[in-house]
């Protein structure tokens, strides 16, 4: 590395990228479960260099092996995540995001099929692409609006058992089939409905709205949580913020909120 007052143009530009990347990596992975697994590779890669400095051969060994075989099980178990992040960075920038009156609509529907107790499962796409699971639906290229949202999810419609998928202002599919809570029983006792809710939002980073069906409550999931009940107000409040500042924490529990009784809220034999 060249003294500090040789510091070229070039010096200067390599440093700023690799700080930009180096960045960047950490905000692809920071609030989701991958950034307990880096901290965990740190404090690996720091034992290791420790025992090379200290001449612990046969530790060095042991972690140098270990290490290669880890690199690949990492791949495998966190497929998911890298996918996600890979889908994050190339997509493209500047976006538009969801306009206030679709954002108001989407509240309005949902807290009107909440009211009559008829289940909804909504997803908002953010910087992942949901493409992969509009196909598992019916494409449609619609404007969002109260009444059409209604139809949608209306008791014995043909696509009244599974998600729609929100693209900006246009409801860009429906009756697709989202991919279930991972089992780490957390949510297990939950119905179909939230816990697909709670599925898609652990791999992508979606804001999914649910209308319980049997509680006529409103709720929200993201990050692979799931938020607290919400009233109308409430939940316009957060889709602002969700939509428009698109953090990447889940909702928080207001304090002194419990979550509700599980409830069965798509049979199996409709889900």
């Amino acid at each position: 590395m060249p003294p500090l007052g040789s510091l070229s143009a070039r010096d200067v530009l390599d440093i700023g990228l690799v700080t930009f990347l180096v960045y960047q990596a950490y905000m692809l992975v920071v609030g989701t479960r991958a950034v307990n697994v880096v901290r965990g590779i740190l404090v690996f890669a720091g034992v290791w260099v420790a025992a090379q400095l200290l001449g612990l051969t046969t530790l060095s060994y042991l972690l140098g092996r270990a290490g290669t075989v880890g690199l690949f099980a990492l791949i495998v178990l966190f497929q998911p995540e890298l996918r996600g992040a890979l889908e994050r960075v190339g997509r493209p920038r500047g976006r538009e995001a969801s306009g206030g009156a679709a954002l108001q609509d989407l509240a309005r529907a949902l807290e009107r099929l909440a009211e009559r107790k008829t289940g909804a499962l909504i997803a908002i796409e953010r910087r992942t692409p949901l493409g992969e699971y509009a196909d598992t639906g019916v494409r449609l290229d619609a404007v969002v609006s109260v009444p059409f949202l209604e139809a949608l999810f209306a008791r014995n419609a043909p696509l009244h058992d599974g998600g729609v998928i929100v693209q900006g202002s246009r409801v860009v599919a429906a009756g697709c089939l989202f991919p279930l809570q991972a089992g780490d029983g957390t949510y297990r006792r939950y119905g179909t409905r939230h816990r697909a809710a709670i599925g898609l939002s652990e791999l992508t980073d979606a804001v999914v709205l649910i209308a319980s069906e049997e509680r006529g409550s409103m709720r929200i999931a993201l990050g692979g949580r799931l938020g607290p009940d919400l009233n109308g107000t409430e939940l316009r409040e957060q889709l602002r913020a969700l939509v428009y500042d698109q953090p990447d924490s889940p909702p928080k529990n207001r304090k002194g909120d419990t979550p509700p009784e599980p409830e069965d809220i798509l049979p199996p034999e409709r889900a």
